[in-house]
């Protein structure tokens, strides 16, 4: 799968929790969601730390969430955490590894915080992982590719 039909794909599947991603089609949207919070914050970095040296910690989360990089995050959050669970879907896992993956350590304390980096690299690992041939959540994305 291309970039842009990546990214298409990426909106366009925004709430579908079902079926299979393909490695490529995940990790074309990761990289469009790195650059585009960058591009973000690139052009915003000077007025969000004016905003943000102001503050204490209370109002922290409410100024940078309504800050056009919170906006950004926001705007690509939802599709990468629906092309996770498609994407552990597409090697025969549960769509509730993304939750013990990437939820769930966010809630550790901070003693436990080695936790979160290896869960961090368990999650990359199995998004790296390549899928399988047909199972109970579909047919092998890369098959339809193939057929086009």
């Amino acid at each position: 799968m291309s970039f842009f039909d990546s990214v298409i794909s990426g909106y366009l599947r925004c709430l579908d929790f079902n079926g299979r991603s393909s490695r490529s089609e995940f990790w074309w949207f990761f990289l469009f969601s790195i650059m585009l919070c960058l591009l973000v914050l690139n052009f915003t970095a000077g007025d969000l730390e004016n905003k943000l040296s102001s503050l204490n910690e209370e109002n922290f989360f409410q100024v940078f969430f309504n800050s056009s990089i919170g906006y950004a995050i926001l705007v690509t959050a939802i599709p990468q955490i629906s092309l996770s669970i498609r994407r552990f879907h597409d090697i025969g896992k549960s769509g509730w590894w993304y939750f013990a993956l990437q939820i769930i350590p966010i809630f550790l304390p901070q003693s436990l915080g080695f936790l979160s980096i290896f869960t961090l690299f368990a999650y990359i690992y199995f998004m790296c992982e390549a899928g399988g041939p047909n199972n109970a959540y579909g047919q092998n994305p890369l098959a339809k590719e193939d057929e086009n």
